[in-house]
């Protein structure tokens, strides 16, 4: 039972020191609180210069990635050619003359 009544007494003591811990960061008439600015980045006075960092992992991959795109790209040109997209070509780099039935 006294375990109890002390128990309490601790959580009533607790809730208060909470409460006036609360109550004295409230901005009051008196002292006026902080005002909270909110960053907008139209009106930022200074402008800092971005950094060149070239050897990141995402740098890497980015950089393997559009080579990759250009190597795609020119496979593709270079197989839209006609030896190669025209199907009478047989392989060959010029259509096969046609010969006479007769020869």
């Amino acid at each position: 039972m006294q375990y109890r009544h002390t128990i309490c007494l601790l959580v009533l003591f607790c809730l208060a020191a909470f409460g006036a811990v609360g109550q004295s960061q409230l901005p009051t008439s008196r002292e006026p609180g902080k005002k909270l600015e909110v960053y907008s980045p139209r009106h930022a006075k200074t402008r800092r210069k971005k950094q060149k960092v070239e050897h990141t992992a995402q740098y890497e991959f980015y950089k393997r990635v559009e080579l990759a795109a250009k190597e795609k790209q020119r496979l593709l040109k270079y197989l839209s050619r006609p030896q190669f997209s025209d199907h009478r070509h047989l392989g060959h780099k010029k259509i096969p003359k046609k010969r006479p039935p007769h020869k």
